[in-house]
């Protein structure tokens, strides 16, 4: 059996993994905990650049100055913001549990048991991955090799490397988890279909983490301009946050329409045996009125269980992609003035 791992935070939350964890247990909001830890990661910059009287040294010393520094401000940042949209999509969970468990049958679990042994061999692999590329690029320095600063490097590209390997781990459990409960355990009420909303909410915040995620990590090759690769990534980010809603949504949609079609089944069948009632038996006149209204409600009823905030929000938050392009024009005036100091 899957280890759940599972710890409490100062509220009681059950908290699911490290990455849960770090922010249950702050006495701070989302936001404060994710600046601060973004300065602290900055601050280690600083000082593993004044340690080695190279400040905003990267090893690969070939790379302008300027790249150099953005690299280093861009790395903890993506980092930060894995981690701060990973709790804000936790966040958006625990406020629509409630909401989450009308659609559901009895005793249908919905939180997912994550597998914690291979969580942390997928830990180690992305840790290994993040310091193999930071090793390779020491290797290339034509310049004096800076100790402080390889270290702070490649730890954050070791955390990176994990993070991205444990999202792999994190995120297949989830979509797995999320599959069943949709065809073994989701009870659809035609008449509510409002109720299944929490889910295409859910799906929203998906896609809002790879809009923001893949932005932040577009910053690293923001400085080149907008060329066709940069423009290339940018349609292929775009794509890939429509598409993890869409899929996401196309779930509830076949679950929705075979609902509706077994209902709708049904209802025609007793509307043929009414109908071919209907000189014999006069309530049979009646009856039908009211199962001909009930059936143009089902057949109106929506297949998905979004509206038309939900999809205002998809669009809306897919113009986060554009955020680096502003980002690298504000990026290199703060670099200029470092410069000219």
């Amino acid at each position: 059996m899957a280890d759940h791992g599972a710890t409490a935070g100062p509220d009681g939350e059950r908290v699911l993994y490290a990455e849960q964890a770090l922010y249950a247990l702050s006495p701070f909001n989302l936001w404060i905990t994710t600046a601060l830890l973004y300065v602290a990661m900055i601050g280690l910059l600083a000082i593993a650049g004044v340690a080695d009287r190279a400040p905003y040294a990267l090893p690969g010393g070939g790379a302008p100055a300027d790249y150099r520094l953005q690299v280093g401000l861009v790395m903890p940042l993506i980092a930060c913001v894995v981690l701060c949209m990973q709790r804000y999509s936790r966040l958006g969970e625990l406020r629509d549990a409630q909401a989450f468990t009308q659609a559901l049958k009895p005793d249908v679990r919905l939180q997912p048991t994550f597998p914690m042994a291979r969580l942390r061999v997928f830990t180690m692999i992305g840790a290994a991955v993040g310091l193999a590329i930071v090793a390779i690029a020491a290797a290339q320095e034509a310049t004096t090799f800076r100790p402080a600063s390889f270290a702070w490097f490649g730890i954050v590209a070791a955390l990176l490397g994990a993070l991205f390997f444990r999202g792999l781990v994190l995120t297949q459990a989830a979509a797995r988890h999320t599959r069943e409960v949709i065809e073994t355990g989701l009870e659809i009420d035609l008449l509510r279909i409002e109720r299944l909303y929490p889910w295409g909410r859910a799906a929203t915040r998906t896609s809002l983490v790879w809009f923001t995620v893949s932005a932040a990590t577009l910053l690293l090759f923001a400085s080149t301009g907008f060329t066709l690769y940069s423009a290339a990534i940018l349609v292929a980010c775009g794509l890939m946050g429509v598409w993890v809603f869409v899929s996401a949504m196309s779930q509830m949609h076949r679950q929705i329409r075979q609902a509706k079609a077994a209902e709708l089944d049904g209802l025609r069948s007793e509307i043929a045996r009414l109908r071919s009632r209907l000189g014999a038996d006069k309530d049979a006149a009646t009856q039908l009125q009211g199962l001909l209204a009930y059936e143009a409600r089902i057949a109106a009823a929506p297949e998905w269980p979004v509206d038309q905030t939900m999809l205002m929000r998809v669009g809306v938050s897919s113009l986060i992609l554009t955020v680096p392009w502003f980002g690298q024009a504000f990026a290199g005036v703060v670099v200029e003035h470092l410069g000219g100091r």
